[in-house]
């Protein structure tokens, strides 16, 4: 887990040996292959996951079609975070799109670490801050940018998705039909 140390150290967040011990062992290291459900709607989820390596979507199904909210990539947050806050049932479905390898940590662990540590509790604020701008990043490209322009940015940042994803899944995420991803993707090129 020393590349999730690191990671924290990259966001400001200093932790003590001691610190970093309470809670590094409660994290488990999990494996799932490409096409595993992690997660299905209706279920809660348990599990704070942080991804060490793999590519990841959440998504749920209306009138028959699977429609993606979020692409989680390396060294980003995994989870249905309302689910796992709320102690609810999931609104959407977790899947790995390729060979994934996690770090989870249960909800009553993270309580524990919340407890007993004030730098697990800044690890709570950071990491609910980071899931909460992406969230808010998402809204905004939503309301503010064209399809074409929302394709465009997921290009530039997410390069290699286009390599691992399904067109079909790209294109329900920036909230388009299939056909109208080929129009863009023939415009740009």
């Amino acid at each position: 887990m020393e590349f999730m140390k690191q990671f924290l150290r990259t966001n400001n967040i200093p932790i003590s040996d001691e610190n970093w011990k309470l809670y590094s062992e409660k994290n488990v290291r999990k494996e799932y292959k490409k096409g595993d459900l992690i997660l299905r709607e209706g279920e809660v989820e348990n599990y704070l996951s942080f991804v060490e390596d793999g590519t990841a979507r959440l998504f749920f199904v209306k009138q028959n079609r699977e429609l993606t909210t979020r692409f989680v990539f390396k060294y980003q947050y995994l989870t249905s975070y309302d689910s796992f806050l709320q102690r609810s049932p999931s609104r959407c479905n977790v899947e790995a799109l390729t060979d994934l390898v996690v770090w989870q940590i249960n909800y009553d662990d993270l309580q524990e670490v919340y407890t007993k540590s004030s730098q697990g509790n800044l690890i709570g604020r950071v990491t609910v801050e980071y899931i909460y701008l992406a969230k808010s990043d998402k809204e905004f490209s939503y309301l503010s940018e064209s399809a074409e322009e929302r394709y465009l940015k997921l290009m530039k940042e997410h390069p290699d998705l286009f390599q691992l994803v399904a067109l079909k899944h790209i294109a329900t995420y920036l909230g388009v039909t299939p056909q109208a991803l080929s129009r863009i993707r023939r415009r740009i090129s």
